[in-house]
């Protein structure tokens, strides 16, 4: 097991030092790209809800309150990878893109009885589509081909912390530090330009969870999570090179405002031995989110998420858990007055290992509704594979 810890670290590290590239979407070149969907860790088949769960092999980044459920004298290990297949339909043509990456990588123990703390990684958006289209050169009946491309994307690294209030309730706090480097690149004939965007933000968000017993095997979970708006400082740069004129310019050039968003968030979460059942809602207000393009605009959002698994077999030896979950949400951008909703059916699977390690696998399909003719249509599945255990820390190190 130590092993794979070490191979999973090397993993993290890695990924650290690249761009976070999870699509292929037309409509990633606005903003801050196409948001992470927040599907993660073993629950990943239950529809993407976070906000109520709590298990004691369960790094939830999302709400860290919850990471007071983590066993004593004893660290987590929970780590996951993604799969996706998308298409991008729009007047009549189709095209097709298959990504994937490391989806999230958490490790946490409990450092005092009151008080467990993780260090996590999770996407927070991604940036990649390439474009070709033809453009009429003026003053002549011919067109040349233009090339729009772009990548890269933003990420977090935090440390995670949930303090025991009472035995019912617990608070949460993350410490995060938001990083990415987005390029753009225009190419018309033998003249490029990149745009370059490094941008960063120090941010913290904040998660409460109330545990209410009901019976001997049964409980209620009422969860809530916040975050402020806190803008990214970017440092921009634009290259121009033109191959006929031998010429190469490199300067700064002046992007919109940009933030994190505010948002906050409610959910529920009903359990027993065998049955977890969860719902929650999260707005989040783009308000404050500028842009340097007239026909888009940012619009908040809403998101709605239910989802269940229950445990299939002996409970207590090796149980199989079956999940399922479903999803809504509007897009935070209007594209020309237009604004798609989007939504999603999952299903997943957890199987018990040894003790309380376990491996899942989820799969979710994604569509959208209200999209105009003339705008890309997003459609696309997704597979998830994610790995949870822990192993005993030295006794002396806790009490």
């Amino acid at each position: 097991m130590r092993n794979i810890l070490i191979t999973l670290l090397t993993a993290f590290i890695s990924t650290l030092s690249t761009a976070q590239n999870m699509t292929n979407a037309p409509t990633s070149m606005f903003g801050i790209g196409e948001l992470a969907t927040g599907d993660r860790g073993q629950f990943s088949g239950m529809g993407g809800i976070s906000i109520a769960l709590r298990a004691d092999n369960f790094i939830n980044s999302s709400n860290p309150a919850g990471l007071t459920a983590l066993p004593a004298r004893r660290y987590v290990v929970d780590a996951g990878v993604m799969v996706s297949y998308d298409s991008y339909t729009e007047l009549g043509t189709t095209n097709t893109s298959v990504t994937g990456n490391l989806n999230n990588f958490g490790i946490g123990c409990r450092i005092i009885p009151r008080w467990c703390a993780a260090l996590s990684f999770t996407p927070v958006s991604s940036v990649g589509y390439a474009i070709t289209q033809a453009e009429p050169v003026q003053g002549t009946n011919g067109y040349i081909n233009s090339l729009y491309e772009g990548q890269g994307g933003l990420s977090k690294i935090s440390i995670n912390n949930g303090i025991l209030i009472t035995p019912r309730l617990s608070v949460g706090v993350n410490f995060s530090y938001v990083s990415g480097t987005v390029k753009y690149t225009e190419t018309q004939g033998t003249a490029t330009e990149q745009y370059s965007s490094f941008k960063y933000a120090v941010y913290s968000d904040f998660g409460l969870q109330y545990h209410l017993p009901i019976g001997t095997d049964r409980s209620l979970v009422v969860g809530a999570v916040y975050g402020y708006s806190q803008k990214l400082v970017q440092d921009n740069d634009l290259y121009v090179y033109s191959s006929s004129a031998g010429e190469e310019v490199d300067r700064d050039w002046k992007k919109v405002k940009q933030y994190m968003p505010q948002y906050t968030g409610a959910g529920v979460a009903y359990n027993t031995l065998r049955t977890i059942i969860s719902a929650e809602y999260k707005y989040v207000n783009w308000s404050r989110m500028g842009s340097d393009r007239s026909f888009i605009k940012f619009r908040n959002q809403h998101l709605i998420k239910a989802g269940m698994s229950y445990a299939v077999g002996n409970i207590y030896k090796n149980p199989v858990r079956v999940m399922g979950g479903i999803g809504y949400q509007n897009s935070y951008m209007v594209i020309s007055g237009n604004n798609a909703d989007n939504y999603h059916i999952s299903a997943g699977l957890g199987f018990t290992i040894r003790n309380t390690n376990t491996l899942s696998v989820g799969v979710k399909y994604r569509d959208q509704f209200n999209v105009p003719y003339n705008r890309p249509h997003e459609r696309g599945f997704s597979a998830y594979l994610n790995i949870s255990f822990s192993e005993r820390t030295y006794r002396g190190k806790l009490q």
